[in-house]
């Protein structure tokens, strides 16, 4: 059994940061409005499961061959996350994403979750390395993982969707947006000192 579920904060740090899902959400929120976009969920959680999985295949097979990938990826991964962590979009970059994404279907959500570097992030350093010992973890991981990513998609098609309509002054989005990056430092310690240990 999974030993320790800490991991749960930095899924929902990593989950929290903006990204081209979150960046899609919040455009379909404004576009169509939160009941037609929570449609779109189920197409950002099969992107997802597919993209960690395939990571989580290539560390597999490659891990014979190369152990020292998963440092490299796990290294990367971290240095991904925080360069996000001190990046965060802007309220222009949400602006302009909704700019070029005029109607976003189910697919553009799935391929934008496919090509996420956060799910490597998730193969490589995020998840505990017991969720693909047995059915049971990683029914258990990927059940907890659904339920941190409802809240998280909500919460971005919610607060997209205010930002977007202009009914938020700049001040409260930057706050967030700075709030965002701190959680997201506290919720990657776990990761680093696995990667350390």
């Amino acid at each position: 059994m999974i030993e320790s579920w800490l991991f749960v904060l930095a899924m929902i740090a990593v989950l929290m940061t903006p990204g081209p899902t979150n960046a899609l959400l919040a455009s379909s929120a404004h576009q169509k409005g939160i009941s037609q976009t929570t449609k779109l969920i189920p197409a950002e959680l099969l992107g997802y499961f597919y993209a960690i999985n395939i990571w989580a295949l290539i560390i597999h097979l490659s891990t014979p061959v190369w152990p020292n990938l998963i440092h490299i990826l796990h290294f990367l991964s971290i240095v991904y996350v925080l360069w996000l962590a001190f990046h965060l979009w802007k309220t222009s970059h949400l602006y302009q994403y909704n700019q070029k994404h005029p109607s976003i279907q189910p697919r553009e959500l799935f391929l934008a979750s496919l090509k996420n570097p956060k799910a490597l992030l998730f193969a490589a350093g995020i998840f505990p390395y017991e969720t693909w010992d047995s059915p049971f973890n990683f029914i258990s991981v990927f059940a907890v993982f659904s339920m941190v990513l409802l809240p998280v998609a909500l919460f971005w098609m919610s607060f997209g969707r205010v930002i977007l309509a202009g009914k938020t002054q700049k001040i409260k989005a930057d706050f967030l947006y700075k709030g965002s990056a701190l959680m997201l430092i506290l919720g990657m310690f776990p990761v680093v000192l696995r990667f350390f240990s």
